[in-house]
């Protein structure tokens, strides 16, 4: 019996260190993806994910999709924990700046100057992705799409007013004018159409009108609010006026996403973010897009976008620095309208394949891309930027739109509450 039980141990002994040891040589390397692309879950394992494994066989990569709004939620709950949330992970800009603030992805600037070039890339979407929103700052996730505030129209109404569709060498004069052809004096709902949908700060449409018209909603070195700024002033003014004084645009309904009378045929013009395009894909009325007009600043474009991170408790960063590449660069072509939900890709390569370019819901994307020629785009995220942007800068435009706050004094509560938040993120870095 004892002879028997040492044979049992003995054998257990070299099967267990022996699986070990063969576990151990194999190299196999195990990385967690984590992403929100819930409703593409299949298109990423099949167009990056497999792909990816079968050129790199000693990478296991398992992925792990979750919806949007709980994704946020774990990810800024596990960067202020410090309670690992995969290897590599997706990231929108809104949040960037306090998940790098907490210092929960590493600098990957080492990695993108090794393998990359900027000249394959728009880099004037890089500069959210640096800690502190400054080019100067250490890269701590890898741009992989982006999108522009962008003017919408409705074709058939712009046809039914007479009006040549809007393009590249459009004024805001040239705004205000077709704005004013495509309001009709209807006073039932169903027959009512308005020129323009004014953004109220949900998403760029404001910031890209407010900067191409020479305010400023940060200082430069976005550190102090500009909105009192005399410029600023002027440009909002200008903005409210169109729903105040104009009457080409109706005050914003926060209980209606933006783009819902556009969606609905009732308005000739929007401008909002470009990923919009997805919500019309199934539109009764012919529609396109074109750059926004041009101000007294020129064209300035408050950009958005996505990157991925690979976070500090990676214990295999060239592994996972290989599947980030690989995300940001090498995905078939076939499926690159997908993967982004129709966002823009930022490697050139990409956003120029006809895959892209033809992708639905069809429109003139080339012009979007154009934009990264002749116009500057900006930023305005900052640590603390959903606290001053949902809880002051939304609620007082509306107030402004409406008219229940004057342009001076919703100004102003801006101005005080996004000077608070900035300077309570620069005592607590």
């Amino acid at each position: 019996m004892k002879s028997v039980l040492s044979l049992f141990v003995l054998f257990a002994t070299v099967l267990f260190f022996g699986c070990g040891q063969e576990q151990a040589n194999s190299g196999q390397v195990h990385l967690t993806l984590v992403h929100f692309y819930l409703d593409q879950k299949d298109a990423w394992q099949h167009d990056v994910v497999d792909p990816f494994m079968k050129a790199h066989p000693n990478i296991d990569v398992e992925v792990e999709a979750i919806p949007y709004g709980l994704y946020t939620t774990k990810i800024e709950a596990a960067a202020a924990s410090g309670v690992p949330l995969g290897d590599v992970v997706v990231i929108d800009d809104w949040f960037a700046q306090d998940l790098f603030k907490r210092n929960y992805t590493i600098p990957l600037d080492t990695f993108y100057h090794r393998d990359l070039h900027d000249s394959d890339f728009f880099t004037q979407f890089f500069t959210v992705w640096h800690k502190g929103n400054v080019p100067s700052g250490p890269l701590l996730a890898m741009p992989v799409s982006g999108g522009v505030t962008a003017l919408f129209y409705n074709k058939d109404l712009f046809d039914k007013a007479g009006l040549n569709y809007p393009d590249s060498t459009w004024t805001y004069a040239d705004l205000l004018n077709a704005a004013q052809k495509l309001t009709n004096n209807a006073t039932e709902p169903s027959k009512k159409t308005w020129g323009i949908l004014l953004d109220d700060g949900g998403f760029t449409g404001i910031d890209t009108y407010i900067y191409s018209n020479g305010g400023h909603i940060l200082t430069n070195d976005m550190q102090h609010s500009a909105m009192v700024e005399p410029a600023t002033l002027e440009a909002v003014q200008s903005y409210v006026d169109m729903v105040q004084k104009d009457h080409v645009a109706p005050p914003p309904d926060p209980s209606q996403p933006l783009g819902q009378q556009f969606l609905l045929g009732h308005a000739g013009m929007m401008l909002n973010i470009d990923y919009a395009k997805t919500e019309l894909a199934h539109a009764t009325f012919r529609w396109d897009v074109a750059p926004p007009p041009i101000g007294s600043a020129g064209l300035e474009d408050r950009e958005n976008g996505q990157a991925f991170g690979i976070t500090t408790s990676c214990k295999e960063p060239d592994s996972a620095w290989e599947l980030v590449k690989w995300i940001a660069t090498l995905p078939p072509k076939q499926g690159i309208n997908r993967l982004f939900s129709s966002a823009m890709p930022l490697y050139k390569p990409l956003a120029y394949s006809n895959a892209f370019l033809d992708g639905t819901p069809k429109c003139n994307r080339r012009a979007l891309l154009s934009i990264n020629n002749y116009g500057h785009l900006f930023t305005l995220i900052t640590p603390g930027w959903q606290e001053w942007r949902d809880h002051g800068f939304i609620p007082n435009m509306q107030d402004m739109l409406a008219g229940r706050e004057s342009v001076h004094d919703g100004c102003a509560a801006i101005d005080k509450m996004i000077n608070e938040v900035l300077a309570r993120n620069r005592e607590n870095p």
